[in-house]
């Protein structure tokens, strides 16, 4: 009895030393410590209680686990929290092509009309952008995607210039690792335009987005305005819970909008920060973000579908006056008529437009022009088709009124070099005829 005691001792010593010395560990470890501001750093008390969690799970490594009755399954972690998943590459659809718009219909993000910057990484390149450390950035490809990997500081896109006063702005960031840094989105006076690789901006606005700190299953967003290197805003934090690496949620998708200098902020389909006073009016900004090792010794995030844009759809008054409504904001998946599902507040605002407009509308589609000519007609019509049938099986447009009709690459918006003039080419147009 007393050598099983030893042995158990001598186990729960080495587990205990283990632990600590994990990314988990340090992380605890490390909890109290100031350098973890910027909104992760909570009181004592909630140090301790995190703690006492880590307690928790090494004595629960010793107890006898109970057997599952017969039929019983295993509890789903992550329908116990308020996860809402990231958007899955390939779009879920029945029988008959129509996409499921369930999980998007209270989703009340609506990019920006026309595009000002987008970055997919398509051809592989890295050059349109700027960093800290160059050495620090690469384009890597996953799931048939492809990202930029960047490892921690400063980076930023070249060709975009100064923001205009309302903009929306998304972008795609993965975590590969479920221990990661913070992500900052600075919106930097344009007197600070050349030191956009500066770690230290002393007049900028800068969101902090940590999908891991020291409350478990938590992410917290922070922001911060600084005049002179110092913050006139009240602190401000923002709980969010849909992504989360240690629930092996890695993937999400930043959206904000940004409306007389107020700011409303998505993640995923998460909307955690509405009409926050945000930019200073005075001020005209620029666009750089920064990659933050808070709880980690390395670090690294893959970013893509970068998409600045500014102007509000108004599909109604468009079709009235100019006779033609034309629109980036509906997406497919990537080569497919396959609409994405989070299209689906364009849509419906076009189905609105639609019961309020007397006569018959063609629907044209268009592509840029990557890939063979012919393929793209195709593509272009079979596109208009899955808009007509999303207009008439989920908002019940009447399909007599609806005709439909595919250019392909044949009538550019542009030169079509660009990875934003491309995006500005993917667009579907309503023509009242």
């Amino acid at each position: 009895m007393k050598k099983f005691l030893t042995v158990f001792v001598l186990l729960l010593f080495i587990q205990i030393s283990y632990t600590q010395e994990t990314v988990g560990g340090r992380v605890i470890k490390n909890a109290k410590d100031k350098t973890y501001g910027r909104g992760e750093q909570k009181s004592d008390e909630a140090v301790d209680k995190a703690l006492s969690k880590v307690e928790e799970g090494i004595n629960g490594l010793f107890k006898k686990k109970e057997k599952k009755k017969k039929g019983e399954k295993e509890a789903d972690v992550s329908s116990s929290s308020k996860t809402v998943l990231y958007e899955p590459p390939i779009t879920q659809t029945d029988e008959s092509g129509n996409t499921d718009y369930t999980t998007y219909k209270d989703f009340d993000f609506v990019s920006g009309e026309n595009v000002l910057f987008f970055e997919d990484f398509a051809d592989n390149s890295k050059k349109r952008w700027g960093a800290y450390d160059a050495n620090e950035m690469a384009v890597v490809s996953i799931d048939g995607k492809n990202w930029i990997e960047v490892k921690s500081g400063s980076f930023y896109p070249l060709g975009l210039k100064v923001l205009p006063k309302n903009f929306t702005l998304e972008f795609e960031v993965h975590t590969p690792d479920k221990y990661t840094g913070s992500l900052g989105l600075r919106f930097l006076d344009n007197s600070q335009a050349n030191s956009l690789q500066d770690p230290y901006l002393d007049n900028c606005t800068e969101i902090t987005i940590s999908p891991i700190t020291q409350m478990p299953k938590t992410g917290l967003a922070t922001f911060a305005i600084k005049t002179n290197n110092e913050q006139i805003n009240p602190e401000n934090e923002f709980q969010f819970y849909s992504w989360q690496p240690e629930l092996n949620n890695f993937f999400a998708k930043i959206s904000m909008k940004c409306e007389s200098n107020k700011l409303t902020l998505w993640i995923n389909k998460e909307k955690i920060i509405e009409n926050a006073e945000f930019l200073v009016a005075s001020r005209e900004h620029v666009l750089a973000f920064h990659l933050q090792n808070y709880f980690v010794a390395e670090n690294r995030m893959y970013l893509t579908n970068f998409r600045l844009a500014t102007g509000s759809a108004n599909p109604k008054n468009e079709i009235a006056t100019k006779k033609k409504f034309v629109t980036q904001n509906i997406y497919f998946d990537v080569n497919s008529d396959v609409i994405r599902p989070n299209s689906y507040a364009t849509l419906k605002q076009i189905a609105e437009s639609m019961q309020a407009i007397d006569g018959n509308i063609k629907i044209v589609g268009h592509t840029d022009s990557d890939g063979k000519d012919t393929d793209n007609i195709i593509l272009s019509q079979k596109r208009a088709e899955s808009v007509k049938r999303a207009l008439v099986n989920e908002f019940g447009i009447d399909a007599n009124k609806l005709s439909t009709d595919g250019k392909g690459e044949s009538v550019p918006l542009n030169k079509n070099t660009t990875p934003a003039e491309k995006a500005q080419n993917r667009r579907v147009e309503f023509i009242k005829i």
